[in-house]
């Protein structure tokens, strides 16, 4: 049975009023006011990294996530496909933002790995334990060695393969 995951839409209209509130505080100064050369160069940077998340934000709405029981696709402006016997790893990490696991400061990335492609998630992505789950019992199951942090952090998700196919690294 085919399953699709998006990104929430709240999420990225968020993200998308931040990168609009960025973008008009730093460009609207270059238009309005005739700032000194030091400062122009502030604020172009600045409008710069307000236009890269603008266009990340672009690229995350149109990106979805397929699974099914022949493997993973990714579509979208990086589209990928990883079928499940094509699979080589699964590593799952943890990025802290102040806070542990439980504490909800931080978020998760999923990379997975097969014979020529390889698809990353983070954890905002909605389904994303169903994905990471999904994906370490595929691992499992072709003897893939998932490492200590990736099963870890699949126990935090409570997305840990059955216990007859974990394996260590």
């Amino acid at each position: 049975m085919k399953q699709a995951f998006r990104y929430p839409a709240g999420a990225m209209a968020a993200d998308y009023a931040r990168s609009l509130a960025g973008l008009s505080l730093s460009v609207g100064p270059l238009w309005l006011a005739h700032p000194s050369p030091g400062f122009v160069w502030l604020l172009s940077a600045t409008a710069a990294l307000f236009l890269v998340y603008f266009f990340r934000t672009v690229a995350r709405t149109t990106f979805q996530i397929e699974l099914d029981e022949t493997g993973i696709r990714a579509g979208g402006m990086h589209g990928a496909e990883i079928r499940w016997e094509q699979l080589r790893s699964v590593r799952l990490r943890y990025y802290s933002t102040g806070g542990d696991r439980s504490g909800g400061g931080g978020w998760m990335q999923l990379d997975l790995r097969g014979a020529s492609r390889s698809i990353s998630v983070d954890s905002s992505l909605t389904g994303f334990a169903e994905i990471a789950s999904a994906s370490a019992r595929e691992a499992a199951r072709r003897g893939c060695v998932l490492d200590e942090a990736t099963l870890s952090n699949l126990d935090a998700l409570d997305a840990s393969p059955n216990d007859g196919a974990r394996q260590r690294a």
